[in-house]
C-alpha cells in the first residue's frame, strides 16, 4: 500500500495520472450539469502539464478536449505545434494585471 500518488512512480506518471483523475471528475460534474444546462464546454487550468513527454501531452489534450473540457496550461514543451489550438503569452503589468498576448492560432484544416 502506498500512501502517497509521489512515491508510485516517475514525476511524468504521477502528473500524467493525476491529470487524468481530475479530467475525470470534472467530467462527472460537467455531465450532471449538461442535464439541467445543456451541453457546454469547460475552460480548466492544469499546472505542470509542460513536464509530460510531447506524446503524452498530445494524449492528455485529446482526452480533456473529446470530453469538451479546454486544458489552459503553462510551459508546454510538444514539439507539434499542432497539438495546441492558441498559444498566448501572459505576463503581469506594474499594477499586477495580467496581460494576455496571442502568439499562435492553429486551425486544423479538415480533409
Amino acid at each position: 500500500w502506498v500512501e502517497k500518488i509521489a512515491n508510485v512512480g516517475s514525476d511524468g506518471t504521477d502528473i500524467l495520472v493525476k491529470a487524468m483523475v481530475n479530467i475525470m471528475l470534472i467530467n462527472v460534474f460537467k455531465e450532471k450539469a449538461s442535464r439541467k444546462f445543456g451541453d457546454f464546454k469547460i475552460h480548466c487550468m492544469m499546472d505542470e502539464i509542460g513536464k509530460l513527454h510531447p506524446n503524452n501531452v498530445k494524449g492528455i489534450l485529446d482526452f480533456a478536449n473529446c470530453r469538451n473540457i479546454l486544458l489552459v496550461n503553462s510551459s508546454p514543451t510538444t514539439y507539434n505545434v499542432e497539438d495546441y489550438r492558441y498559444t498566448y503569452l501572459l505576463s503581469k503589468d506594474g499594477r499586477a494585471n495580467t496581460q494576455v498576448v496571442p502568439l499562435l492560432t492553429y486551425n486544423k484544416i479538415e480533409k
